[in-house]
């Protein structure tokens, strides 16, 4: 269960006015997109995806100005920014493995052979793993592009004129595929390529001042490459985000609703909820309601999915306060998942 006072310095982030609501932003976590048996606890990290045809590298190299090892490089920084991000989950702990392995494909994005299930033992015994998390694919490119536009800017009288600004676009993309190796099981627990990119801009008087002040090649690849590794553990491990909710400020002049407001406005979470317990008695019907749904709110924050749920629809059933049916479906997909989540 997540406790109200490890949420405080989230909750400290926003409370944003919206009428007669107030919007909180709270940390939740969301289930991976791939089912990881619970015995998968150690899991070691491994890179593949260096070809074992030099002479394909060279070619690649020559043709599109590639740093002599940088996909070797940018593969390692893909491997950190996984590791660091599910030790950061928690999810599992984390065997960040030296060794390379040469991959038998010879071109970039396909997959290599799977390796033999012998093999993916020795490597966990090797390693003390449960599992094999394996970047078997890597591929890095930065193109270049430039041009001039025209821009409004104001002179040194202050009058907006014309003018032409050159401008410079570096794109960074990678290539990554990794498979993760339950040997227990014998089974690929996932197979997934995808691609990653980013943009960078810069602009000049000059398109040389704009060329020279770009970000350059291997750092785009390698922050980059440490944004696509950090990506992937959404996939196979739960993950934080940030979510907005609402709690409702209208009292219709009942006290303690309202002080249950104000203390809420500071960050008195739980001074708001016991405010708010004693306003739900009252006879004010719409007062009683908005208590009950503010009250779910509360119990969201807490961790008590099922009390949040029935408060939220009791307002909506009891009170008529629609902003409790959508609330209602809002935690049952987060009971859905909270499932997931053990």
């Amino acid at each position: 269960m997540i406790k109200m006072n490890r949420l405080l310095p989230f909750l400290l982030m926003g409370l944003v006015s919206l009428g007669c609501s107030r919007t909180v932003y709270v940390p939740l976590q969301r289930p991976a997109a791939v089912y990881v048996s619970p015995h998968v606890q150690r899991v070691a990290l491994l890179d593949r995806s260096e070809i074992s045809v030099r002479n394909v590298s060279r070619i690649e190299s020559v043709i599109t100005g590639e740093f002599p090892g940088l996909d070797s490089e940018g593969a390692q920084m893909a491997l950190d920014g996984l590791a660091r991000s599910l030790q950061d989950n928690q999810r599992y702990q984390i065997a960040r493995v030296d060794e390379q392995w040469k991959s038998p494909v010879a071109i970039p994005g396909q997959w290599p052979p799977l390796l033999e299930w012998s093999e993916v033992e020795l490597l966990c015994n090797k390693y003390n793993a449960d599992a094999l998390m394996i970047l078997e694919s890597y591929d890095s490119d930065f193109i270049v592009t430039n041009g001039s536009r025209v821009v409004r800017r104001k002179d040194k009288d202050g009058k907006e004129v014309a003018t032409n600004e050159f401008y410079a676009k570096g794109i960074a993309t990678v290539s990554l595929g990794f498979r993760f190796y339950d040997p227990v099981n014998r089974t690929v627990i996932d197979e997934h390529m995808y691609v990653h990119s980013r943009t960078w801009e810069n602009s000049g008087n000059l398109v040389q001042m704009a060329l020279t002040n770009l970000i350059d090649h291997r750092q785009a690849v390698m922050e980059v490459s440490h944004q696509a590794g950090m990506m992937y553990s959404t996939r196979i491990s739960p993950h934080w985000y940030r979510a907005s909710r609402s709690f409702l400020t209208k009292g219709r002049g009942d006290a303690n609703f309202n002080i249950g407001v104000r203390r809420a406005t500071v960050n008195d979470w739980t001074g708001a909820m016991e405010a708010w317990y004693m306003s739900a008695n009252s006879n004010k019907r719409k007062t009683a309601g908005r208590s009950y749904f503010n009250l779910a709110l509360m119990y969201e924050i807490q961790g008590d999915l099922q009390t949040a749920l029935h408060y939220s629809q009791r307002s909506y059933t009891d009170y008529r306060i629609k902003q409790g049916r959508s609330y209602s479906n809002i935690l049952r997909r987060r009971i859905r998942d909270a499932v997931f989540l053990e």
